[in-house]
């Protein structure tokens, strides 16, 4: 309850001692509070001074920051990245041909000079949409409760108890901009980004705090708030909602299991040496528990799915992504450690602590798997440890061939330079190589584990460099 400091630009730096020379200790993303000491430390190098934070570290108050929480921008800035949620932020992909997100929130002539077509623009109409990973109920440890259900009170659900893709962009409250937003203000300052524009490719990824329309009759346009304070028009985006798919629990179950390869896996009858198809199917990454235990007929392996004796079934080797039961165990699987064991043969992850699985998923990881790292998209293999974590962080283009760009991808962990396990709200599908360097995961499957993995983020911390002394998690990516 104690006074705070407000971040008024995206990434600005947390140091470890009050000097523009200091080690960077993570980030603070625009908008956020941080509870401060009542007097700077010092002023040197830094007019509005250093002020300490919680849990530690300095941060210059000036251009980039304030101590005044009241203050009009600050308030605009101030919603926060939801971190109880598969997705942070409602997200959308570029429609079609590009879009322009602006530094300062623009006229209608500023809107034609720098969409010379924008008059061409047809309206789309607008399309009902399902459930998203957000509509995915969460327990407190971030894992998935039940199926997903689409409720009134979701995102982007309009009075009428549907969502469109008109209605995904829409935010509670007054349609018009709240104050000091107007034609021709700022949320990023005095920065020379404030009077640029910068043009997204197609399918390019953002992620949008609030909206509200601008402009009157055949001009009136409805514009996002980005998190790093532009502003984009939403009649250019699609909603990215992010899969509903997720990985499965393993604390009381624990391993073996599968994930059916394709949709339309059968389930078989084995008896007597003869193999019976029977009328269930699987969905395309279906989670199935096994025992263990296999038979093999005419030349094929059945897998033993777990169950009640009688009325268990089979399923053949061929069909499924198997994760077996581990037998032997690497040196660092001390008792309380956390790791993640990725395979990138099979594309799975399962979340360890000492010997205990706890959680196994479907992942993508570089397209030429088992290739070099250093002339291609490969994942780097080795044991390494974590050494940053962050809500969101834009990624490498390459991640997705550089077709587009991806911004504010969530729950980001950098393991090495240059590779990161990421929220993937782009994918639908995993157990497919289909990245460059970084894991991708679904965001439900990312959210769980960043939450679960040491050590934590601060509070109101964008981003976080772990250093040497902190308990860490272990990342053992192999073949």
């Amino acid at each position: 309850d104690g006074p705070k400091l407000v971040a008024l630009k995206h990434q600005v730096v947390v140091r470890d001692r009050p000097s523009i020379s200091g080690q960077v200790l993570g980030t603070l993303r625009a908008g956020a509070r941080v509870a401060r000491a009542e007097e700077p430390y010092s002023t040197r190098n830094c007019a509005g001074g250093w002020y300490p934070i919680r849990p530690r570290g300095f941060v210059c108050a000036g251009e980039e920051t304030s101590t005044d929480l009241d203050s009009a921008v600050s308030k605009v800035l101030a919603i926060e990245p939801d971190l109880s949620a598969a997705l942070p932020y409602r997200y959308g992909q570029i429609a079609r041909g590009a879009a322009v997100a602006y530094g300062t929130l623009p006229s209608a002539e500023e809107q034609q000079q720098a969409e010379p077509k924008l008059r061409s623009h047809k309206s789309r109409k607008a399309k009902q949409l399902g459930a998203g990973a957000n509509d995915v109920p969460l327990d407190k440890g971030g894992l998935a409760s039940g199926p997903p259900v689409l409720l009134p009170e979701a995102a982007g659900v309009a009075a009428d108890g549907y969502r469109t893709t008109a209605s995904y962009f829409v935010f509670a409250g007054d349609p018009q901009p709240p104050a000091p937003l107007h034609v021709g203000v700022s949320l990023l300052g005095e920065q020379p980004a404030a009077k640029d524009t910068r043009v997204l490719k197609r399918r390019s990824g953002v992620a949008v705090t609030q909206s509200f329309e601008i402009g009157e009759g055949q001009a009136a346009r409805r514009f996002a708030v980005m998190p790093d304070g532009r502003f984009i028009p939403t009649d250019r985006l699609v909603p990215a909602l992010g899969t509903t798919w997720h990985g499965v629990d393993l604390s009381k179950t624990g391993l073996p299991v599968a994930f059916a390869l394709r949709g339309g896996v059968g389930l078989y009858e084995v008896d007597k040496g003869k193999a019976t198809r029977t009328d269930e199917d699987l969905e395309q990454s279906e989670a199935i528990l096994l025992t263990g235990r296999f038979r093999t007929v005419s030349s094929m392996r059945f897998w033993f799915t777990r169950g009640d004796p009688q009325d268990a079934l089979w399923v053949r080797h061929k069909d499924i992504i198997m994760i077996p039961k581990r037998n032997q165990y690497p040196d660092f699987a001390t008792p309380d450690q956390k790791w993640l064991d990725i395979s990138l043969a099979n594309q799975t992850l399962v979340a360890w602590i000492g010997k205990k699985p706890l959680y196994a998923t479907l992942i993508s990881t570089g397209q030429d798997r088992l290739g070099d790292p250093k002339t291609g998209p490969s994942t780097t293999q080795g044991v390494f440890r974590l050494l940053a974590k962050h809500v969101t962080r834009n990624v490498d283009d390459r991640e997705v061939g550089q077709a587009y760009s991806l911004g504010e991808v969530p729950w980001v962990m950098d393991f090495a330079d240059g590779f990161s396990i990421t929220g993937a709200y782009w994918l639908k599908r995993f157990g497919e190589a289909q990245s460059y360097h970084n894991i991708a995961a679904s965001p439900i499957d990312a959210h769980w584990l960043w939450q679960w993995s040491d050590p934590p983020l601060p509070a109101g911390w964008n981003h976080v460099v772990i250093d040497d002394e902190a308990k860490n998690t272990v990342v053992y990516v192999h073949k």
